[in-house]
């Protein structure tokens, strides 16, 4: 996910603000980054993270899958980090000691320890989800090696125990790191390696396209044997064959290579994944900056395995108010089946603090809409 763009001063909203009587006092600015803590996949609901503003406190956001709710909760626990996408309540951990992390879950509104606490290495990257059984997971991640091989260690919640599935070096980690495995019903993929309560843990992939070390990116899985790699300059790669064989993909929302020759990847278009789960369809976000005069465009495209490239939705990648002020979209995701989420960083109004969203449903990307943050 790209890092937004710093948001301009926003005095009005213009029809975009709610009303008075529904608004509640603000709890951040144009100034307060909005961070994606996780996604549960099962209902589609979006967990944002927004900090204390001035000598306030901290936020939580819960954005429904359809875009038109947004409910704020106040004091996270401290040094509450990482973050789930997978079929269950959002996972995230908080240190409990030195070399010791305690997971947590959001459930109604608040975090909620999950099961025994668990002893793991220093100076390690955590990654949660759950497997396709609804079991929460835990993967570890160490230092990544010259080769970019990362060592990682999986446990899977049973009962109240954390047991572990075993360590495996693995390359191509992406964002999110860990998701459900489509080969195991009961396991779970980080980058190359496949985990498992079943099986002992091993590559889900033959190999990964051999690339110099500036340009290594992340491996995405599509089914139980498709697979796309996205390098670190925005390259697609495609394999039918978990990774026997890998192609270069060629195509692009305007045509045939020999009419986009001209036009320079990385600076007059940029290709990122949409954040969410891909299993199914490749769904990559297009940044179009090939006429400076009219300003970058996004395009919401998907590939589905077996078949062809669709372009879904074109927009301008920043949202304008009829009051004038600009707002770079800041967050695109997936967060159920085929309805994709654009949404700006927070935004401040007169009335309130909210977000503001445009949403395709499967059909054709509606109008901007100002969503308040609201308080149960």
């Amino acid at each position: 996910m790209r890092t937004p763009a710093v948001l301009v001063v926003l005095a009005v909203l213009a029809a975009l603000c709610p009303s008075p009587a529904t608004a509640a006092p603000a709890i951040c600015d144009q100034n307060t980054p909005l961070t994606l803590i996780g996604l549960d996949t099962t209902t589609g609901t979006l967990l944002f993270s927004v900090p204390p503003l001035g000598e306030g406190t901290g936020w939580q956001v819960e954005i429904d899958a359809t875009g038109r709710t947004a409910r704020a909760y106040p004091d996270p626990p401290k040094g509450l980090y990482s973050g789930s996408v997978g079929p269950g309540p959002v996972l995230a951990v908080i240190s409990c000691g030195d070399a010791c992390v305690q997971p947590m879950q959001w459930k109604g509104g608040a975090w909620q320890p999950l099961g025994e606490p668990l002893r793991a290495p220093t100076a390690s990257n955590l990654a949660p989800t759950y497997d396709a059984a609804g079991a929460p997971w835990l993967v570890v991640q160490g230092t990544p090696a010259a080769d970019g091989r990362f060592p990682t260690w999986a446990y899977r919640l049973e009962g109240r125990d954390w047991i572990g599935r075993g360590p495996l070096d693995v390359l191509a980690v992406g964002q999110p790191p860990a998701l459900p495995a489509p080969q195991r019903k009961d396991g779970v993929l980080i980058g190359t390696g496949l985990f498992s309560a079943s099986g002992s843990p091993a590559p889900w992939v033959e190999t990964v396209p051999t690339l110099p070390a500036a340009r290594r990116g992340q491996i995405v899985a599509l089914t139980g044997s498709s697979a796309a790699y996205l390098s670190a300059d925005g390259v697609v790669y495609l394999s039918d064959d978990s990774g026997k064989k890998w192609r270069r993909s060629t195509w692009t929302p305007w045509g045939a290579p020999e009419i986009v020759g001209s036009w320079r990847q990385g600076k007059d278009y940029w290709v990122d994944l949409a954040f969410g789960n891909h299993l199914g369809g490749l769904r990559l976000v297009w940044y179009d900056r090939r006429v400076p005069s009219a300003g970058e465009r996004i395009l919401l495209t998907r590939l589905i395995p077996g078949g062809g490239w669709t372009t879904l939705a074109e927009a301008p990648s920043e949202i304008r108010t009829k009051g004038g002020d600009v707002l770079p979209i800041g967050h695109v995701v997936v967060p159920k089946g085929d309805t994709w989420l654009l949404l700006s960083g927070c935004v401040a109004t007169p009335e309130g603090s909210g977000v503001v969203v445009r949403v395709l449903d499967g059909q054709e990307l509606s109008d901007a809409r100002f969503v308040a943050f609201s308080r149960p």
